[in-house]
């Protein structure tokens, strides 16, 4: 693997309506340390219509999950339409050829979770409403040997204990169970200023 350090950003999906969402993410760049940064976007307002119609009439949990999948497959696409000069990759066999060098990715994950991930030593992801976005970011960001998980969000979790995130529902239920396995995790609130809780240890 890279000696560059790697750090995954989950960008949060309840950020996407941001009419200046592009231009924050570009500011928090910019004041990082040096990295190959990985965006991951949320299913936001998708994802949350899914579970609406889930509630309405139950849907089959695997497939709820890939068709969530799938959403992020659009807001990935949404993220590099508001931020063209970052490449979209959709390939992990690329996004690994381009984590050395000292730039930015914004990674469509649908292949990757379809054709790799269960493949991959480690915590499995089940296909159930357990895993969500953060999840995602965080087995990528174990399977990539990231140095750091940034969950760029619209709030702060009440505090940095990596258990109480997934029992606030802060992150969803599958987070806690990748905690042995996870790099330092660092919550941003991107909505207000960005004040940043320092990465948990």
């Amino acid at each position: 693997m890279s000696q560059t350090p790697i750090r995954v950003v989950k960008v949060g999906g309840s950020l996407l309506d941001l009419p200046d969402l592009a231009d924050r993410i570009r500011h928090w760049l910019a004041a990082q340390s040096a990295a190959h940064h990985i965006l991951i976007a949320g299913g936001g307002p998708l994802a949350d219509q899914m579970r609406q119609w889930h509630q309405q009439r139950p849907i089959r949990e695997a497939s709820a999950h890939w068709m969530c999948i799938d959403l992020m497959t659009v807001t990935a696409h949404l993220l590099h339409d508001r931020m063209p000069e970052i490449p979209l990759i959709e390939d992990d066999r690329l996004l690994c050829q381009r984590v050395g060098d000292r730039s930015c990715t914004i990674f469509g994950v649908g292949p990757w979770m379809r054709e790799s991930e269960s493949h991959l030593p480690g915590t499995r992801l089940p296909a159930t409403w357990e895993v969500s976005s953060d999840s995602i970011a965080g087995r990528l960001a174990i399977v990539l040997g990231a140095t750091e998980l940034v969950l760029l969000k619209s709030a702060l979790p009440p505090n940095d204990k990596l258990d109480h995130l997934s029992n606030t529902e802060y992150v969803d239920p599958m987070f806690s169970r990748l905690a042995a396995e996870l790099p330092p995790i660092r919550p941003v609130n991107l909505k207000k200023g960005y004040p940043q809780i320092p990465p948990a240890s």
